[in-house]
């Protein structure tokens, strides 16, 4: 029936969305707190993907183990691009295009390397009892990896709304997002906090990378599309905006889906970018109104 397959495309979305949502969260932060617009950021989730793979496919290690050291891999590229590309740059008195096309060509060279290490052929992870698993709720089909990603998506949220509400750390990230400057009279030591913006913004943006790992082959490519996708999250929620970062990664996991139950599958994206011209022009600002500094 068309309704049993419309609520099951839904379903399909909002599982998507809350993948794009938890990526562009990350990115989300880091511009933020720091205004850079951080397109390296893919590379920390494709870099997280292939270790999963090679941790758990090909060293043979259990999920959880493969999980931990995968995203910290995702965590170290984050803290790296911050301490080799952008604090080198902020010393020399940089401008904010020449971080944005320093970050383009770290994604650039990072994807190639991948490519040159593990082949261009996608990698996949084996087939598990676990991930294979399924259950009928009416005419819904619930995998394994939906509940995956929602509990990911749960504990993240949670955990980063605790984070920048109730720690040190967290207030940091906020007071120097606002006022780097005044931030910084206050005793706020800025290069450390930029240290954990990072770290914690591609841990976040690594998530996904496991997520996907499990889910679909692993290419160098995806850190970049995935990239796209968080990016047009980010203009159709509210660039800088936290709620914003989630709101629109579901908006445009829905209709990437639900585009396919009367339009063919190829113009699911046309009809995504269509959405996202329509909010450049009526709405520029997104659904959620936020503001972000320029480094």
């Amino acid at each position: 029936m068309d309704l049993d397959l419309l609520l099951q495309l839904v379903k399909n979305g909002v599982v998507l969305g809350l993948l794009y949502g938890l990526f562009a969260y990350g990115l989300s932060l880091i511009m933020a707190a720091t205004g850079i617009f951080h397109l390296a950021h893919g590379l920390a989730l494709v870099a997280t993907a292939y270790s999963f793979w090679w941790l758990f496919a090909a060293a043979g290690l259990g999920a959880l183990v493969a999980t931990v050291l995968s995203l910290a891999v995702g965590g170290v590229v984050g803290v790296g691009v911050e301490l080799l590309v952008y604090r080198p740059l902020r010393r020399a008195g940089a401008g904010h295009m020449a971080q944005l096309v320093a970050s383009l060509s770290v994604l650039t060279l990072g994807q190639s390397l991948l490519e040159l290490g593990f082949g261009s052929d996608a990698k996949a992870v084996p087939p598990t009892a676990f991930l294979d698993w399924t259950v009928a709720v009416g005419p819904l089909v619930i995998r394994s990896w939906d509940l995956l990603v929602l509990a990911a998506s749960v504990v993240v949220f949670v955990a980063l709304y605790v984070l920048q509400t109730r720690t040190p750390v967290g207030l940091s990230f906020r007071a120097v997002g606002d006022n780097a400057m005044r931030a910084e009279t206050l005793g706020i030591r800025i290069q450390r906090t930029y240290l954990w913006v990072f770290l914690v913004g591609s841990v976040v943006a690594a998530m996904p990378g496991v997520l996907l790992a499990v889910q679909t082959p692993t290419r160098p490519s995806m850190g970049f599309e995935l990239l796209v996708m968080a990016v047009i999250a980010l203009v159709i929620g509210g660039v800088g905006s936290m709620p914003g970062a989630l709101l629109g990664g579901i908006v445009i996991g829905l209709v990437e889906s639900v585009a396919a139950f009367r339009l063919p599958t190829e113009w699911a994206h046309l009809v995504l970018f269509a959405l996202l011209f329509v909010f450049l022009v009526a709405r520029p600002h997104g659904l959620t109104r936020a503001t972000v500094r320029h480094a």
